[in-house]
């Protein structure tokens, strides 16, 4: 054909080549179509051996490795038996909403249902028994029709899939629903102690630097696998951090993946600002779109931090009508070149932690890799000055000192009241008001002018918003 396009008559030699050539594509296409006796490398039986052999190989192979581990619980709902013999599916990725079988269960013939544990936005936890396995583990509960099961299948992937790291909680294989179909539920391990809120309840001046530095670095370390993951948490926060060990606080892990969402995804604003929410969402009203970015998280930790050494918040919102945050925003914009009272117990690296992570650009928050390394290598409070000479002067001044640690502790009790966001001014006794001299009276009035001030434009600042949403 080549031949009759270019306008020239093939030779005999040619003819012959192509011949000879065609034959032997010939010979190839049938020898792959059928075994012949003239294809004795393709012929049936000895296919049939090779490949006996091979699975033979494939046996003594698997039987050196360790068999896969399949997190799941012992449910009389399901066949034991055959759901250890089954792997993940390869193809399922981490944190994908596919829509798993959900099984029916009888509660009361598989477990032993006890107290509440606890409750948020999308369900609430209780604390169960297993009957026939004897071991206590957490039931997370989903009520329906309340519940999308979109919104149940997707924080169980996500709780399942991040699971195998040490310091998240441990989700156990399985999708399951109430006879009844209240409720969706699925099962996890139990956590036989405290939160991490309630430990720092316990100690109202706050952790050791060792125990905070024991907590925050497991909490990072899961932070840092999520992130790597393409995961943000979005709700950090010291009652999702639980404590597995409470001597040394080494075993720790973080729960409740109920908002969790791939980072650059986006999402409508459904929740009420908290202590732990960044300036960009403080500033954002209900059901605004927002991008999810991982630096929210960083200021959830740099709050936990903040929280686990001082035993309080440092504000109760991030915005600048609160001015515990507007003092740390003024001093970061060097704008007040002095320190704010609640900062000067942290040292300097501790100060650089804050303000790489409590930053309100959300760009220049460091990783939580960055935050990791930094908190663990360096000393994070300023020694405690003791001051010898005042100690010998006591006996001589103990009626002034007595007035002055009257004083010291009422400003104390305050300030590790609940209510630390709120500024109190100085108030005096009847004995202090013949020493104290008339401007500081005029000085104390003219700062309850000012609080009283804020918190009212604070109030109406949140009336307008609401005002706003309805």
């Amino acid at each position: 054909m080549l031949f009759y396009e270019l306008g020239t008559m093939p030779s005999s030699s040619d003819m012959a080549s192509l011949h000879h050539r065609a034959v032997s594509d010939l010979d190839i296409a049938n020898s792959s179509l059928s075994y012949s006796n003239d294809a004795p490398e393709y012929h049936g039986s000895d296919l049939s051996a090779l490949s006996i052999k091979e699975k033979q190989k494939s046996e003594e192979l698997a039987a050196r490795l360790p068999p896969p581990s399949v997190r799941r619980h012992a449910s009389l709902a399901v066949d034991n038996s055959r759901r250890l013999n089954t792997v993940r599916n390869p193809a399922l990725k981490r944190g994908s909403v596919t829509m798993e079988q959900i099984k029916k269960v009888d509660l009361d013939a598989e477990y032993a249902v006890y107290k509440q544990l606890g409750s948020g936005r999308f369900g609430f936890i209780k604390l169960a028994e297993h009957k026939q396995a004897k071991k206590k583990i957490a039931i997370k509960f989903f009520p329906r029709p309340q519940i999308k099961q979109s919104e149940f299948v997707r924080e169980y992937n996500y709780s399942y899939f991040l699971s195998p790291h040490p310091n998240i909680i441990d989700t156990y294989d399985g999708m399951f629903a109430s006879n009844d179909d209240s409720a969706f539920f699925f099962v996890q391990e139990f956590c036989p102690y405290a939160s991490l809120r309630e430990a720092v309840e316990a100690a109202p001046n706050g952790l050791t630097e060792e125990t905070t530095k024991a907590i925050m670095n497991g909490v990072l370390s899961a932070i840092e696998f999520m992130h790597n993951e393409n995961l943000v948490h979005r709700n950090l926060k010291t009652e999702n951090v639980l404590i597995f060990d409470n001597k040394t606080y080494s075993r720790v892990k973080i729960t409740d993946f109920g908002l969790t969402r791939k980072i650059d995804s986006t999402v409508k604003h459904l929740e009420y600002v908290t202590n732990y929410h960044a300036p960009e969402l403080c500033e954002i009203v209900v059901n605004e779109v927002l991008t999810v970015r991982d630096s929210v998280d960083i200021w959830a930790l740099g709050i936990i931090f903040y929280y686990c050494l001082k035993g309080r918040f440092p504000w109760q919102k991030a915005t600048i009508m609160y001015k515990p945050y507007w003092e740390w925003e003024q001093w970061l914009k060097r704008k007040n070149p002095a320190l704010p009272k609640r900062w000067e117990p942290f040292s300097e690296k501790a100060l650089k932690i804050f303000k790489r992570s409590l930053n309100p650009k959300p760009k220049d928050r460091w990783s939580a890799k960055d935050m990791r390394k930094c908190i663990m290598k360096e000393k994070l409070l300023k020694p405690i000055k003791v001051n010898s000479s005042a100690s010998c002067n006591v006996a001589g001044t103990s009626a002034s000192s007595s007035v002055e640690s009257h004083k010291a502790q009422t400003l104390r009790k305050k300030s590790d009241s609940p209510d630390e966001y709120v500024y109190y001014p100085e108030t005096t006794s009847k004995d202090d008001r013949l020493e104290e001299p008339k401007p500081q009276k005029k000085r104390s009035i003219i700062s309850q002018w000012i609080n009283t001030t804020l918190n009212t434009m604070a109030e109406i600042s949140e009336q307008v918003v609401s005002a706003r949403d309805e």
